[in-house]
């Protein structure tokens, strides 16, 4: 039986002390799931290697081969040097179980203070309806007065809920500097381009250059999508208005 929240190897070479002073992301499936879009695709266009994962008590019973990835875990976890910078990623495929999401938030901001980060970097999505002005792209929290100081609006007197608001209460309560990165997006769907703006803050944090159009090529797929559901049901609609026959 698993008793606790625990990290599992795969790469037999990977040393956590080697990772000491890393930038820590991560995020959840929040609003638009910008928080999980960002952190897959930062690991995979960053080129970092899987070194291992999160095994809980509660654990999701699921996965999925890939060529690039092959078993997808639940909570996996990558890492690598970028640039200059050390970089480990927590990629959540998976939402925990009610019952863990406490444990399982401490969990990770322990396990940044483990590797005593440099700064823990939180991504997710704000409500667009937030947004002051047509070209402001995202809000920003500091948490322990980061070393990072992002040239955007700090979002304040805002409630955030969820497993991120209780990563932000652990990183704060473990002495962790960190920041949290907040685009604006639609909430209840996935949103691509709102990822985007949050992997174009994060590749400046680490100095290096990250496309992002495969971002884009996916949040066009998905409007065109979203276009041709709503002509399927603009036609619907006006299928009904018609007026009826009746046949004796």
């Amino acid at each position: 039986m698993v008793k606790r929240i625990r990290f599992i190897p795969l790469v037999e070479s990977f040393k956590l002390d080697e990772y000491k002073d890393s930038y820590f992301i991560t995020g959840y499936h929040g609003f638009g799931l910008v928080g999980y879009i960002t952190t897959r695709y930062l690991a995979r266009e960053l080129g970092l290697k899987k070194v291992g994962f999160i095994k809980t008590k509660y654990m999701p019973d699921f996965t999925m081969y890939t060529r690039d990835h092959d078993l997808i875990y639940p909570f996996e976890i990558y890492a690598d040097k970028v640039g200059s910078n050390k970089v480990v990623v927590v990629v959540n495929n998976a939402i925990p179980s009610d019952v863990e999401k406490t444990a399982y938030t401490d969990f990770i901001a322990r396990f940044a203070k483990r590797l005593r980060a440099r700064e823990v970097i939180l991504v997710g999505g704000l409500d667009q309806e937030y947004r002051t002005h047509p070209d402001e792209k995202y809000r920003w929290v500091p948490i322990n007065n980061p070393l990072t100081k992002l040239e955007a609006n700090i979002l304040e007197d805002r409630y955030i809920m969820g497993l991120l608001a209780l990563t932000m209460l652990f990183t704060k309560a473990y002495g962790l500097r960190g920041l949290v990165i907040l685009p604006f997006t639609e909430p209840f769907k996935p949103d691509p381009r709102a990822s985007a703006i949050a992997v174009d803050v994060i590749a400046s944090i680490l100095g290096v250059k990250v496309k992002t159009d495969k971002l884009m090529e996916e949040a066009a797929l998905l409007e065109a999508i979203e276009a041709e559901k709503e002509r399927f049901r603009r036609t619907i609609d006006e299928l009904e208005k018609r007026p009826r026959s009746t046949y004796m």
